[in-house]
């Protein structure tokens, strides 16, 4: 599993896995062999990543990502998998991935383009 977001008010999750290594069901029966009831209601292709960032070893610089990426006028929402290096970006259709590349780069971090 790469990522889940638990949205607890409402009994929901959306998890981003690896589909060479899992299958909905089975993530599900893992769920329900901690002690809650689980099931799949719907199954989509994973996002890509908007960008790689090489060396997110620690907190300090994640957090530097996110509130640079943020910053970015038209940006809406920025997810981080240090792991993988990873950086997913929600953003408005008037920001390319070049501008958030640039941005980083102007804070010190380097990044490139994920290629499709």
């Amino acid at each position: 599993m790469k990522r889940a977001d638990v949205k607890l008010e409402t009994g929901e999750a959306k998890v981003i896995y690896d589909d060479s290594k899992q299958t909905p069901e089975k993530l599900a029966a893992a769920v329900d062999k901690l002690g809650f009831q689980a099931s799949v209601t719907g199954v989509a292709a994973a996002p890509r990543p908007t960008l790689y960032v090489d060396g997110l070893k620690d907190l300090k610089t994640v957090q530097k990502v996110e509130r640079t990426l943020t910053a970015v006028p038209g940006v809406k929402g920025v997810t981080v998998v240090p792991k993988d290096g990873e950086v997913f970006v929600t953003h408005e259709a008037g920001v390319s991935a070049r501008d958030l590349v640039a941005a980083l780069a102007a804070a010190g971090v380097t990044a490139r383009v994920a290629t499709p």
